[in-house]
């Protein structure tokens, strides 16, 4: 944890003395798994969560699809305005949002963290948020592409906007079967607000700044995986990998 800042290090033995507390004094320890998913924008996350959770168990909680939910934007309207910029919103937010998320009946076994955290105070508060549970992250895998492969990963990425479908395509690698329409749902097709060059240009910049504590904080408490793929790998592919260090894990 050398590389770590002391005030850090301070948090996360907090966090430590708050999960054995809940643990043998509160006799809090539920039979709960969370693991995360950490990756820059258009890396695969939201595709790879979709299929973990049935190979787990636990339901994805992807933290982009609840911040442009419905009910959400009409909650906190302004509040999220930096998302269509491209801009991250503040931790407290997200954090608040997030504590409400859990609560749901849909996250008892527990949740695949994906699109959180993505900064380091995000990553302390969800780590005392489940310190006070008595658990913490079981697994936090991190995906990692050049820049250049992501921008056209999401440039030509569309999305159905059904709440209930949420499909996502790739024009080049997985397009639908009639151009513009969702094969499943049969609604029109999106291109998201951030997915354009410039957008995608500036969330890559920030994605560097904040990656950078989160590998160190996540390897301090040994339970990252760096995950690099080849160059035009298929989602097949990254979903494999992460299927067999989660089985090695299981055995260890």
């Amino acid at each position: 944890m050398k590389k770590l800042p002391l005030s850090v290090r301070w948090q996360m033995l907090t966090n430590d003395l708050i999960r054995n507390h809940a643990r043998y004094i509160l006799r809090r320890h539920p039979n709960k798994k969370h693991g995360a998913l950490l990756g820059g924008p258009g890396s695969g996350k939201g595709t790879l969560v979709v299929r973990l959770g049935p190979a787990t168990g636990l339901n994805p909680l992807g933290m982009g699809d609840v911040l442009r939910r419905e009910d959400i934007q009409k909650e906190y309207g302004d509040r999220l305005a930096a998302m269509s910029k491209g801009g991250l919103l503040p931790d407290p937010l997200v954090h608040e949002i997030l504590e409400r998320e859990l609560k749901l009946p849909a996250y008892t076994a527990g949740a695949i963290f994906d699109g959180i955290p993505r900064t380091l105070r995000q990553a302390l508060l969800l780590e005392r948020t489940l310190a006070w549970q008595g658990i913490s992250l079981d697994w936090v895998f991190l995906l990692e592409f050049d820049d250049e492969e992501l921008v056209e990963r999401l440039t030509h990425r569309r999305t159905c906007p059904n709440p209930n479908c949420r499909r996502t395509y790739h024009l080049k690698y997985s397009p639908p079967a009639v151009a513009n329409v969702c094969d499943a749902c049969k609604g029109p097709l999106i291109q998201r607000k951030d997915d354009v060059p410039e957008v995608i240009r500036e969330r890559l910049r920030k994605y560097h700044e904040e990656i950078v504590p989160l590998r160190a904080f996540y390897r301090a408490r040994g339970v990252l995986v760096e995950v690099k793929p080849p160059q035009g790998s298929t989602p097949q592919t990254v979903f494999d990998t992460v299927i067999q260090h989660l089985k090695r894990k299981a055995q260890a």
